[in-house]
């Protein structure tokens, strides 16, 4: 289960009529409606510096584009006062802790992988599910080398420096509201599993990057979305399907505006049949992949 690539979504996440074949070759799709369209482009939240340079076709994008549309403000999510606000969102505020909702085989082995990365047991005390998660998966990817700037910040830095505007489908308080309640109900099933991953982490980085590369819908449904939707039916309502649903009203008021805009959102939210890309085909719309 891939509930990693849901986590990362934050740090700043094939169907019927999408064959493989016909959606394969690009990670950026052009969507139409008469005259009007944008891009959307699937991102990977964090990369390594070999994964550059990044395809062509978001460039071919985002010289198009007139604006840039993120998942949230990027900008305010990196001011020291949403940074302290998302601290206290993965900290349980009533002085208890991960200990009191799961079992102590299951917290045992949650100390026994802290220490492993060299962090202190006292900083684990009162942490959510979220804020081990983040914590253990950004210090477990680094030691693989996913150390270089993730292609959100990539192209938030490029249309700032270029004077085009840019906006998010989120607020930021929906995004701290997302980790406060990461794991919430669920958390021996949510822990369990995503220490699980933790070992697998170099060869589903791997994974991941190749099938965003070649734009496989097939392939980024299989690796994040139908494990998820599996095993932690909630998390999949939550992270992906809501969200993508809260999402659609608003790339389809672009498509009712002139200006071009470019969507760059985590890739695991363009697969599937509650994907995005498949949404907006049933929707009416024409979507093609950018060459």
């Amino acid at each position: 289960m891939r509930l990693t690539q849901g986590v990362l979504g934050f740090l700043t996440l094939c169907c019927a009529l999408l064959t493989t074949t016909a959606m394969a070759g690009s990670s950026v799709w052009k969507v139409s409606a008469g005259d009007n369209v944008l891009y959307i482009g699937g991102t990977v939240h964090v990369l390594r510096q070999g994964d550059y340079p990044l395809p062509v076709e978001f460039d071919r994008a985002f010289i198009r584009a007139d604006r840039l549309v993120f998942e949230t403000d990027l900008a305010q999510l990196q001011t020291a006062e949403v940074q302290q606000r998302m601290q206290r969102a993965v900290r349980y505020a009533d002085g208890s802790g991960l200990a009191q909702r799961v079992s102590p085989a299951l917290y045992q082995r949650i100390e026994k992988v802290w220490q492993q990365y060299g962090l202190p047991l006292e900083a684990l005390k009162d942490l959510r599910p979220s804020g081990i998660v983040i914590t253990l998966t950004m210090l477990n990817l680094k030691q693989i080398g996913v150390d270089a700037q993730g292609i959100d910040d990539f192209y938030h830095t490029r249309a700032v420096k270029r004077g085009k505007p840019v906006s998010g489908l989120e607020t930021v308080d929906q995004q701290i509201g997302f980790l406060a309640t990461m794991g919430a109900g669920d958390e021996e099933t949510f822990m369990r599993l995503s220490l699980d991953e933790l070992d697998e982490s170099a060869n589903f980085v791997d994974d991941i990057v190749a099938a965003w590369r070649k734009g496989s819908l097939a392939d980024l449904e299989r690796l994040i979305v139908a494990d998820m939707r599996r095993d932690s039916p909630a998390q999949y309502q939550t992270l992906l399907v809501g969200r993508n649903q809260h999402w659609l009203p608003q790339i389809e008021a672009m498509l009712r505006d002139r200006p071009v805009e470019f969507v760059l959102v985590g890739s695991g939210h363009l697969a599937g049949d509650e994907g995005v890309i498949k949404q907006l085909q049933l929707a009416g719309y024409r979507v093609e992949p950018v060459q």
